[in-house]
């Protein structure tokens, strides 16, 4: 499928979208507070209403102005579509920028783009790609980073539909460029490299837009489709706090809200801020009050073919209680093999009473 999302898919999206994080258990809400929008999962420190989010950043406006319920970036106009707890990421539509021209090389309309994004979101350099679709277009994505300002972009040409690479985003009718890492306040300008008249008839309409890495396929194709495109998928990072060695000075803080049985993680993404997870055999909520959980290792399926799985301490752990006819490796309590002993004590017996029937008739 090439370049997607009208603004019609957009509502079909969020209408079919089924989140959850990565955990095994699901994510919970603070006692007394919904978790879901729509079919969208709101896991803590994020929530809907006061009191439910830890702090301004993680509130989630929930609309219902629409047949299904959208979620929206606390109170702008980024529409949720994903949150994930153990990566730290939220997935967002974008906005697609794009500058159209007449026959005569004049500007007939022009869409711009732009992410505001305060701390500690910024746009995910390792998930998310700049893209620009034209043959007469040049695209800047200009960010700051801390207060550092960064400025990337490409320049796409070519001169007719069968100059366009047919498969791939190479620089003929489209390129592309990595996103510098811990980016916000992202403006996305798109104009014209040459103002080639010659390419007007079959490509007014110059594009430039942030996307999700593997959401688009480009194709000539794509020229058309992005003419009615007005959000694309792309990812965010998030964070807590603001801190730029963060694990180190949040941990000494009494507002650190990694909970029981999770650790304190640097995500090394140059952003700032920290991340929890839960510790190895443990599952959950690491921001939720309740932290997280003991696995039961035998509750999803039996790992211990041939006998009945015993969840044991410490975390993490499980022994097999072998069914008749099995016992237990002596090496491994979790694996049952079959039980020859009795077979071997039977074919000893038999042994033993052969001989003595045989020695019996050489006596006699």
């Amino acid at each position: 499928m090439a370049l997607r999302l009208s603004l019609v898919a957009v509502l079909l999206l969020l209408s079919a979208a089924s989140t959850t994080t990565t955990t095994a258990v699901a994510a919970q809400a603070l006692p007394r507070c919904s978790d879901k929008c729509g079919n969208l999962t709101i896991p803590y420190p994020f929530g809907m209403k006061k009191d439910c989010y830890l702090r301004e950043e993680f509130f989630i406006n929930c609309s219902h102005t629409t047949q299904s319920p959208v979620a929206y970036l606390m109170e702008g106009s980024l529409i949720v579509t994903n949150i994930s707890l153990d990566d730290g990421e939220l997935g967002i539509l974008g906005s697609v920028a794009a500058d159209c021209y007449n026959a005569q090389g004049n500007l007939t309309c022009s869409f711009p783009s732009s992410i505001s994004l305060p701390l500690p979101y910024t746009i995910s350099s390792s998930k998310s790609k700049f893209y620009a679709v034209g043959c007469d277009v040049r695209a800047i994505i200009q960010g700051f980073r801390g207060e550092e300002e960064l400025v990337t972009g490409c320049i796409s040409v070519c001169n007719s539909l069968d100059n366009v690479d047919k498969n791939s985003c190479s620089g003929a009718g489209c390129c592309q460029t990595n996103i510098p890492c811990g980016l916000k306040n992202t403006p996305v300008k798109v104009d014209s490299y040459k103002n080639n008249l010659r390419v007007r008839d079959f490509n007014p309409c110059s594009y430039a837009f942030i996307v999700e890495q593997g959401q688009i396929n480009f194709s000539p194709a794509s020229f058309k489709e992005l003419k009615n495109t007005e959000k694309l998928p792309m990812v965010l990072n998030w964070a807590i706090g603001k801190d730029t060695n963060p694990c180190n000075e949040a941990q000494k803080r009494k507002d650190f809200i990694c909970t029981a049985n999770s650790r304190c993680v640097n995500p090394n993404r140059g952003s700032v801020g920290y991340l929890c997870r839960c510790l190895p055999g443990y599952e959950g909520n690491p921001y939720h009050p309740g932290g997280c959980q003991d696995i039961d290792e035998c509750r999803a399926s039996n790992p211990c073919q041939n006998g009945r799985c015993l969840n044991t301490p410490p975390p993490g752990k499980y022994s097999c209680s072998c069914h008749k006819g099995y016992k237990t490796d002596g090496m491994n309590d979790k694996l049952c093999i079959k039980d020859d002993s009795k077979r071997h004590s039977k074919i000893v017996l038999l042994h033993i009473v052969s001989f003595g029937m045989y020695t019996s008739i050489l006596s006699a």
